[in-house]
C-alpha cells in the first residue's frame, strides 16, 4: 500500500521509511513531490499541535480529491512545551524567533535557542515536554491521531554544535544528561515522535 506523508522534509521521510522497514510493513511512502503537490506551505493556523496536524491532512486531502488520488495521508506537528513558560514555544516551536529575525536579519538562526535560554534565566523550574501528534487522514475523511510525548528539561546553556533542530541542543531528556542533538539513533528511536508514527502505522496496519 501506498502512503502519503505530509512533509518536506527529507530527515522525517528517512525516519518514516526506517520505522516501516522496522516493523516489516508493505507500505510505499510517497512524498509531497511525489503527488504534483503544488500549493506552497500549508498555513498552520491552529492554536493546538492536534489542530496544526490536521489542518495539513485537511489540505493534502483537498489537494488528492481534486487530482482523483485515494491513498492514506499522514502529517505531523510537533513542539517543545516548557513549564515555566506557560507552555511556550509550543506550536510556535519553529517559528519561536521569527519576528526578531525579520527585525534584525544578522541575527542567528539558532535565535529561537537565544530568545528561549533569555526567558528561562533565573529559573528553577526548568521542566519540558516535546510533543509530537500524528494525524492519519483516509481518502474518505475519516481520521485518527496519535500523540507521543518526551519529558524532559532545558539546559542552562547550550551544550554541543548547533544545528537544526536547534531546541535539541538545550532540551535534556529525563533519564540522561545530554541532550536530544547528542543521543545515539537507537535512542532517538524510542523518543515522542518516533512514538507517535509507531502508533499511527500500527492503525493502518
Amino acid at each position: 500500500m501506498q502512503i502519503i506523508f505530509g512533509t518536506t522534509n527529507p530527515r522525517k521521510t528517512e525516519d518514516l521509511k526506517n520505522i516501516i522497514q522496522e516493523m516489516k510493513l508493505d507500505l510505499e511512502v510517497l512524498s509531497m513531490a511525489d503527488i504534483g503537490w503544488d500549493r506552497g506551505e500549508i498555513e498552520e493556523t491552529g492554536s493546538t499541535i492536534e489542530e496544526n496536524s490536521l489542518i495539513k491532512a485537511n489540505a493534502i486531502l483537498s489537494f488528492c480529491k481534486d487530482h482523483h488520488i485515494e491513498k492514506p495521508i499522514i502529517t505531523d506537528d510537533a513542539g517543545l512545551f516548557v513549564d515555566a513558560l506557560k507552555g511556550e514555544p509550543g506550536v510556535y516551536t519553529a517559528r519561536y524567533a521569527d519576528d526578531e529575525i525579520s527585525l534584525d536579519p544578522n541575527l542567528p538562526k539558532y535565535q529561537c535557542v537565544l530568545k528561549l535560554l533569555k526567558k528561562l534565566n533565573g529559573e528553577k523550574n526548568r521542566n519540558a515536554t516535546y510533543r509530537c501528534c500524528v494525524t492519519v487522514m483516509m481518502p474518505n475523511g475519516e481520521y485518527h491521531q496519535e500523540m507521543g510525548e518526551s519529558k524532559g528539561s532545558i539546559s542552562e546553556e547550550i551544550i554541543g554544535e548547533l544545528k537544526k533542530p536547534y531546541f535539541y541542543s538545550v532540551f535534556i531528556l529525563e533519564g540522561t544528561n545530554v541532550p536530544f542533538q547528542s543521543l545515539k539513533e537507537e535512542e532517538l528511536n524510542h523518543t515522542y515522535r518516533y512514538h507517535a508514527l509507531r502508533q499511527s502505522l500500527r492503525k493502518i496496519k
